[in-house]
């Protein structure tokens, strides 16, 4: 009997032992511990709020942006290709149709993966799993979300690589998750939890290595009990919610699953304060009480302190010239009350600022100064422009390198630059109508961005709506839009609510900059 009782006791032993050396091993995969200092960043999709979600470029922009780990989703094809895509069907992020696992690889091989987020992105294609391993390899680690797999061949592909201990694993399915762990005791394990009754349970069923939960689940007691059970604690924070990235730096959690590494790592560095707002200077550059509007030396000053993007009107005079002037007539800025429209350019180049002493910019001279350095917005004063206007405006562009990165507020330029540049929709109309393309698989945030006054963007299911789209928010926050003494204070609330809904892309006077600050 005593050997009985010995033989067993041994056997427990030695099942805690392994299951305990299994989790150290799993988890030193990692160069942080349970108490580390900084967060670890596992990035949802990729990148997929600054490039398109599972691809190569969406992949390099969360390492880019601090990421340990990136996330790949893995299905099947037909012909048993595994490829790192989220969706089954094909339409939403691709110009394909129908269920990637009903489409042989040599059609998926040929689709488009990141048209549909921007023009820039064109070509972009659907990775295939062994070559984005082989490429991603000592680069970044790996959270599979295994989506439609067969383990007996895909496991097999890890351990051939040499990276099972550089990823851990999730299943929709509690069946085969079991399996999983049941075939593949050694290799890490995510598991979905909200409450520390859960934990004792799934730790003796799974023995998983990483906790995920709601950011609102993160009591000391959760995060406490969870380490005492040596597992980490990773929220899954979706979309923009900045509040929860400040609760997940404040918490120290070990891990965090989300969308924008950018916006958590920038975070992180100023103590739970994001500072890299994309700033777009209002009628070209900084103005304030320093410069008057097209001044160059105002323009080099928004180029100089990071500016994103400049805001220009562009206007034509009578004998073709495209130039920079908000107004019509040039008496504010040059205290001559002539238009612009009944004026040649060698009459206008005569002109002189009361302040600065500068002369008008042609619009290619202010392309000349941005190329390679600041993108433009674009708002088209000219409405009964020549008809070669728009030509002109687009030859100027494309040969300064300004076209495919461009916003137009104007909309008569859609029917002149689709498929080039991104173009602007107002209010919850035009919103829903646009989302709504989206939700059918219609390629939109490659076209459209939201941009309304900052006093007017007030509806938060707006914002969000347009941003589940990845339709770019874009506020204008300018003098001209606040008639009482108190513009600076309105304009600062109007600002203060639009970062909690998550924009970090704002059209500003620079009297605003201070609010929003930029320390890329």
């Amino acid at each position: 009997m005593r050997k009985i009782v010995k033989s067993i006791f041994a056997g427990c032993l030695l099942v805690i032992l392994f299951l305990g050396s299994a989790a150290r091993e799993s988890m030193a995969q990692s160069d942080q511990s349970v108490s580390g200092q900084k967060v670890q960043i596992v990035n949802h999709r990729g990148a997929n709020r600054l490039a398109p979600e599972n691809t190569y470029a969406s992949a390099k922009k969360a390492i880019e942006s601090g990421a340990s780990y990136v996330e790949v989703d893995v299905r099947r094809s037909k012909d048993g290709v595994y490829y790192n895509r989220h969706d089954n069907r094909l339409e939403r992020t691709t110009n394909g149709s129908g269920l990637l696992s009903e489409t042989n690889s040599e059609v998926i091989d040929t689709l488009d993966a990141g048209s549909w987020f921007s023009h820039e992105y064109a070509h972009e294609r659907v990775p295939r799993f062994v070559e984005y391993l082989q490429w991603i390899k000592g680069k970044a680690k790996i959270f599979f979300d295994m989506k439609d797999v067969r383990l007996d061949e895909f496991i097999p592909i890890i351990y051939k690589l040499g990276m099972e201990k550089e990823c851990f694993f999730w299943f929709s399915d509690w069946g085969k998750t079991k399996e999983f762990r049941k075939l593949y005791p050694d290799l890490a394990l995510k598991i979905n939890a909200s409450s520390v009754s859960a934990l004792d349970s799934l730790k003796t069923i799974y023995n998983p290595q990483i906790i995920e939960c709601s950011v609102n689940d993160l009591s000391d007691e959760f995060i406490r009990s969870c380490h005492e059970k040596g597992m980490k604690v990773m929220p899954h924070i979706p979309g923009n919610n900045w509040d929860g990235y400040r609760i997940a730096i404040e918490k120290k959690v070990d891990m965090v699953n989300l969308d924008n590494p950018d916006v958590f790592s920038n975070m992180e560095r100023n103590h739970g304060v994001f500072k890299g707002y994309k700033l777009i200077a209002h009628r070209g550059g900084i103005v304030g009480g320093k410069y008057s509007e097209y001044d160059p030396a105002s323009v080099q000053a928004a180029i100089d302190i990071g500016y994103y993007m400049l805001e220009v009107d562009v206007r034509e005079t009578k004998d073709g010239v495209l130039l920079l002037n908000h107004d019509d007539n040039f008496s504010r800025i040059y205290n001559d009350m002539r238009k612009v429209n009944e004026m040649t350019w060698n009459e206008i180049k005569k002109l002189r600022a009361v302040k600065g002493n500068y002369r008008p910019l042609t619009f290619e001279e202010l392309a000349k100064m941005c190329t390679g350095k600041i993108r433009l917005m674009i708002d088209v004063k000219a409405k009964d422009s020549s008809p070669g206007f728009y030509h002109q405006l687009g030859e100027i562009m494309e040969k300064y390198h300004l076209l495919n990165n461009a916003c137009f507020i104007d909309q008569k330029a859609r029917q002149y630059f689709w498929g080039k540049a991104k173009f602007s929709i107002r209010g919850m109309e035009e919103a829903k109508i646009v989302t709504e393309k989206y939700e059918k698989g219609e390629d939109v945030c490659c076209h459209y961005f939201l941009f309304d006054a900052g006093k007017r963007l007030t509806s938060p299911s707006l914002i969000r709506m347009c941003q589940d789209a990845y339709i770019t928010v874009v506020p204008s926050v300018n003098l001209e839009h606040y008639n009482s003494g108190k513009a600076m204070e309105e304009a600062k609330r109007h600002i203060e609510f639009l970062k909690k809904c998550g924009i970090t892309e704002f059209q500003i006077d620079s009297d605003f900059e201070e609010w929003l600050p930029n320390e890329n």
